[in-house]
């Protein structure tokens, strides 16, 4: 390859427009109430290898909310959020970044309304299928009877279908004990792929995150006030969740009960 000789005046003109490039990124860069914005990786830390390219496929979230960055690196800058549930399509490609320890996959996603951007792998399922436990379920190693694990899943329990055989279907969810996923077989009458059910399910689980109490009672109200729900079986769960909810009556009442 021959060497390309640069006159100094270019040298001049390509360093105005760097310098005019990296004014601009950095006006533009807003602050995010979810999360601290990480500057954007340089050219030493952008990730160097497409590891996988297939074909475009479903990616459902996994994780309470995911951050989803410009470029595929951990210093990436954010665009928005995506949250439990939510249904993005992966478009074929995953990069790893290879600027920390033994690496990230991110997989370049495009939202429902569009934006386009990279999630980090770990916290989504690609190509499987949304469902809900709509009663007790005991999680198998193998799709048999005689693999059962220690662990279950609770009714409303949100998870996916990895792989389905006979009679049973492969899952994989986040229990609310846990700090990871378990995954295994489960018996395929035990869960749902109803998008009301679904829907319901992740939305309780999101409002019984709230730790303030009136925050956490009007959260499920929403979703028992909310005709667009009104057709899933979980709706009487919510009213028994609500008549537990303590109030700051009940607890007025209890206090002068005990000084009587």
């Amino acid at each position: 390859m021959k060497n390309v000789k640069t006159k100094p005046g270019q040298l001049i003109l390509f360093a105005a427009f760097a310098l005019l490039a990296t004014s601009c990124g950095n006006a533009n860069q807003e602050e995010s109430t979810e999360e601290t914005l990480a500057t954007e990786a340089s050219a030493e830390e952008t990730p160097s290898a497409i590891i996988e390219k297939e074909e475009e496929a479903p990616i459902i979230c996994l994780w309470a909310k995911v951050s989803v960055k410009e470029t595929p690196a951990s210093k990436g800058k954010w665009i928005t959020s995506i949250y439990l549930g939510e249904s993005a399509t992966y478009k074929g490609i995953t990069v790893k970044d290879t600027t920390v320890a033994k690496g990230k996959d991110y997989a370049n996603v495009e939202l429902i309304d569009g934006t386009e951007g990279w999630v980090d792998t770990r916290f989504f399922a690609i190509d499987a299928k949304p469902y809900v436990v709509i009663e007790p379920s005991k999680l198998y190693k193998r799709p048999v009877l005689l693999a059962s694990s220690d662990k279950e899943y609770a009714r409303m329990q949100f998870v996916v279908g990895l792989e389905e055989k006979e009679d049973w279907i492969k899952v994989r969810g986040k229990r609310s004990e846990d700090s990871w996923f378990t995954e295994g077989w489960v018996k395929a009458d035990h869960v749902t792929n109803n998008e009301i059910d679904i829907n319901v399910a992740i939305l309780t689980a999101r409002a019984l995150e709230n730790k303030d109490e009136e925050a956490r009672k009007k959260a499920l109200e929403d979703i028992i006030n909310n005709n667009d729900l009104n057709g899933s079986g979980f709706i009487a769960d919510i009213q028994e969740m609500l008549v537990e909810q303590p109030t700051e009556e009940a607890d007025s009442t209890a206090t002068v009960e005990t000084e009587n």
